[in-house]
């Protein structure tokens, strides 16, 4: 019978604990597998004859029995490691069970899941996704990506102030974070080697009257409302005073919700947090889509349930 919904993740994740609190536990069960911590679930591929065995505790379960998979894997930034020695074993074990579990992702493929693999991985390329964006007809900053300095130069030759982001995140011990930050054409030579490292995002800064998380699960939209501006710290990115703005819920234009919906399907998305601005004229700016976006601060604040759409989501598969 399939009736398993298996959470690759951290059983202890605030959002995991919350969509599963909202299955309906008579008629689903629910297995975890966590590659951050080998001790939480076992997952064994046999070969003779070929069968792969997931376990939990007393209770294991087989693929034929699985329904849907929630991909749920966060960065664990709780222990970093100490010395060289720890990050090498810590880097070993990740790559191990990631191996281990992109593998079973090809044997899961009839299942539902949130998100597909295939997706996932691609949309979490910003430079992907972007491009997706523009395609669908979303409007875009005005954007380079590259780590050649000379390329950016030349690309922002006209404009005074450009804003860096990142392709992925860092964080660092205690509380360091890099969040998008604002940097002045004239500047950009000071920075010429650091941009040759890696590659950068560098976009126009794109004036806001206010902006908007709206989170997808299905065909459910739970569009906010950020007041982003209000705060100082705030105000080129949100996400640095998060817990200290103001929010609110809103209906958002037919025409746009329906163009959203259609490019999230489109993207082959199950769940998705999608980021944007609202210029003072009302045009709508794609900055990014997040297939692992947070919800649990605005369901807390708005009295949302995106939890129980999601989980909704893997029952119904």
């Amino acid at each position: 019978m399939k009736n398993v919904i298996l959470i690759i993740g951290d059983k202890h994740d605030p959002h995991v604990m919350e969509v599963v609190r909202k299955i309906d536990k008579e008629k689903y069960r629910v297995f975890y597998l966590n590659p951050l911590n080998g001790a939480l679930g076992k997952v064994s591929f046999y070969y003779d004859p070929f069968r792969i065995e997931i376990e939990n505790g007393n209770s294991s379960t087989t693929l034929q029995e699985i329904m849907a998979v929630w991909w749920r894997v966060k960065p664990d930034f709780s222990k970093f490691p100490e010395n060289l020695e720890e990050v090498a074993s810590k880097n070993f074990i990740q790559r191990e069970w990631m191996l281990l579990l992109e593998t079973l992702s090809f044997y899961l493929d009839h299942c539902f899941w949130v998100n597909h693999r295939k997706t996932d991985q691609l949309l979490r390329s910003k430079p992907f996704q972007l491009h997706q964006a523009q395609s669908f007809g979303f409007k875009i900053p005005r954007t380079i990506i590259s780590n050649s300095y000379d390329a950016i130069e030349a690309h922002f030759s006209a404009s005074r102030e450009v804003l860096y982001k990142p392709l992925s995140y860092f964080v660092s011990p205690p509380k360091k974070i890099l969040y998008a930050n604002s940097v002045s054409v004239k500047e950009l030579p000071s920075h010429k080697e650091n941009i040759s490292i890696a590659p950068c995002i560098f976009q126009t800064y794109v004036d806001k009257k206010y902006e908007l998380r709206i989170t997808v699960a299905g065909d459910q939209v739970f569009p906010v409302k950020i007041y982003s501006q209000e705060n100082t710290n705030a105000m080129l990115d949100w996400r640095r005073e998060q817990l200290d703005l103001r929010y609110e819920t809103i209906i958002l234009e037919t025409a746009f919700e329906k163009k959203l919906l259609a490019f999230h399907q489109a993207m082959g998305l199950a769940y998705g947090a999608y980021d944007f601005i609202v210029e003072e004229d009302g045009a709508y700016t794609f900055l990014e889509v997040n297939p692992l976006g947070q919800w649990l601060w605005l369901e807390t604040i708005l009295k949302l349930d995106i939890s129980g759409a999601v989980a909704k989501l893997l029952m119904k598969s």
